[in-house]
């Protein structure tokens, strides 16, 4: 199920990751915010986040069913030292507000701006709840042995193979790339229409 969800949270961040490279790029080219556009993905990425929560719900109805040797392990980790990045930051701040503001602008009629505030907050938090879980997996999963015997301690390195530093050098490599191609191949005519940001 794991390969699933990674599947489809990856679908969900690539999503939320256009809509605010839209507003950003729109923003610094000082062009008008296509709000047709920014609905449209928008609602795409509502429906897929909803997809994307319902398989994470089903993921821990199966574990808590099962229930193995590891789910004690895995519930007094949740209850402690994944408590601040499971529970706060990726259920509550990255999944159940982005999706609240999001059905918020589906359900609610308001304007452009008040749309384009939403979906930008919606968006950051969506990348922080991904980031979240994700984090939640790969060093959650290192912080207890796998004889379920003891807890282990995450230490991270800075400028290590798998540090700090070349982390952050492989989250910002692919902006690069974008901004060279943007600068080679430039997505938008000329003569679009400029004017002050939203």
């Amino acid at each position: 199920m794991m390969p699933v969800v990674f599947l489809f949270s990856a679908i969900v961040s690539g999503i939320a990751l256009v809509l605010l490279l839209y507003m950003l790029v729109s923003w610094v080219r000082r062009t008008a915010i296509d709000m047709r556009c920014l609905d449209t993905v928008a609602r795409y990425l509502f429906y897929a986040f909803v997809i994307d929560f319902s398989l994470e719900l089903l993921d821990l109805v199966h574990r808590i069913y099962e229930a193995d040797e590891s789910f004690h392990s895995l519930d007094f980790m949740v209850k402690t030292r994944l408590f601040g990045s499971q529970i706060v930051i990726q259920i509550i701040l990255g999944t159940l507000v982005p999706l609240g503001l999001l059905a918020l602008t589906q359900l609610v009629r308001l304007s452009n701006r008040a749309r384009t505030g939403l979906y930008a907050v919606a968006g950051v938090l969506t990348l922080v709840g991904i980031f979240a879980m994700r984090w939640n997996v790969v060093i959650g999963g290192q912080l207890f042995s796998k004889t379920f015997l003891g807890y282990t301690v995450y230490k991270m390195g800075f400028a290590t193979r798998e540090g700090l530093l070349p982390a952050i050098l492989l989250m910002v490599l692919p902006f690069v790339i974008l901004a060279v191609l943007i600068r080679l191949l430039p997505p938008w005519p000329d003569s679009a229409t400029r004017r002050e940001p939203v």
